[in-house]
């Protein structure tokens, strides 16, 4: 079978990629590949997990005409609070100084891959897998595990961070550990969060509350990997009083909290973004620490850039995709380095960096050029 372009990688950043594509693209035969059952409760590419879209990416998916499909799930972020347990410094965003109705959205993954599984217009190649690619001059011979043999002009490599697509075309990655876990759960507290979402930092990584429909929150509790089977068994009168001891009172008491789940921790960068009539986007390019919250609003631009410089006669051209990976190299270094330095930052139990962290987080606060520059680059507007 012939296709113009394969993606490997039904996920997020794959199937986003796949619906622009039908939308810019419309007479280009798109096809992709994904291991996962759709009919899986548990398919996880789509759990419990939430992301927090960024006002640009809200931005980008309006113009692919994806927004008003996933708004009704959306919780808008009004607020933002940053600081250290403990610590005297703090930082607040608010989205009416900046003359804008929100700072970003909050969508569950699961409704997010539920319209992209209904609406979807192309072809899955479901459940399968990549077995073996053969370079073609004109792009690859595909041969799925279950035998199904595939040509596509260009191939787009979003199968995740441990991406084994990316290991067949011989592009190399660095993988470094944070010796973190991130244990993610639906919550309510005693208090309505009103459009508030924190970020602590405490002595064994963030823990994050994003705002959700229907009065719960998200949390994000980074845990050292020592810590993670005690935590995760802890009942949930236990695990509740573990939170407010890190987090406090701000928002009452915790009175709910649904079913866990944990992921270790890591930086994943791609030694390449690009290989002969080939891309590697999202995950599979670059996993970060969920501390800012960039990670898939970082795939969303690269598949935007993506849309937006492929020639229309070939998707697999090298001009276009070279285009699109020099557009890409400084947004993702930004991105990257900013991600990992505050992840690592905080996490040093230092007295002078404590001292200097709070304090930087206070003057922050009052100095409104700095506060307004790291709100655009919260916001997506400033790369």
């Amino acid at each position: 079978m012939k296709l113009d372009i394969l993606i490997v990688g039904g996920g997020m950043v794959g199937a986003t990629l796949a619906w622009g594509l039908a939308r810019r693209f419309g007479h280009w035969q798109v096809g992709i590949v994904e291991p996962a059952r759709f009919d899986q409760s548990q398919q996880p590419s789509f759990d419990d997990r939430v992301i927090a879209l960024s006002a640009g990416s809200v931005e980008g998916l309006e113009t692919m005409g994806l927004w008003p499909h996933l708004k009704a799930d959306a919780e808008a972020i009004r607020h933002i609070h940053v600081a250290e347990r403990g610590g005297f410094g703090r930082a607040q965003i608010h989205a009416a100084d900046h003359k804008v109705e929100a700072l970003g959205q909050v969508i569950p993954v699961r409704a997010f891959g539920q319209v992209l599984r209904e609406k979807l217009p192309c072809q899955w190649f479901c459940p399968d897998r990549i077995a073996h690619i053969e370079s073609l001059d004109a792009g690859y011979q595909v041969t799925l595990a279950s035998g199904l043999q595939l040509q596509c002009k260009l191939l787009v490599v979003a199968d995740g961070g441990q991406s084994q697509t990316r290991k067949l075309l011989g592009i190399a990655a660095s993988d470094k550990p944070y010796g973190q876990s991130a244990i993610i759960a639906n919550i309510k507290t005693d208090k309505p969060h009103q459009g508030w979402a924190y970020e602590r930092f405490t002595g064994t990584g963030p823990l994050a509350l994003l705002p959700m429909t229907e009065g719960r929150m998200n949390l994000v509790l980074c845990v050292r990997p020592e810590e993670v089977e005690q935590t995760m068994a802890l009942g949930n009168p236990a695990f509740a009083a573990l939170l407010q001891q890190r987090f406090g009172w701000r928002l009452g008491a915790f009175v709910d909290i649904g079913e866990r789940h944990c992921y270790p921790l890591h930086l994943i960068e791609a030694a390449s973004l690009r290989a002969h009539r080939a891309v590697v986007l999202g995950n599979a390019a670059h996993s970060l620490h969920p501390i800012a919250g960039q990670g898939f609003n970082l795939g969303l631009r690269d598949v935007l850039v993506l849309l937006e410089s492929l020639a229309p006669g070939d998707p697999g051209h090298w001009q276009g995709l070279a285009r699109w990976e020099a557009k890409r190299q400084g947004d993702l270094g930004r991105t990257i380095a900013t991600t990992d330095l505050l992840a690592r930052l905080f996490t040093w139990d230092l007295t002078p960096l404590y001292l200097g962290r709070n304090a930087g987080l206070g003057l922050l606060n009052h100095l409104p050029m700095a506060k307004r520059k790291l709100a655009w680059q919260m916001l997506g507007w400033e790369n």
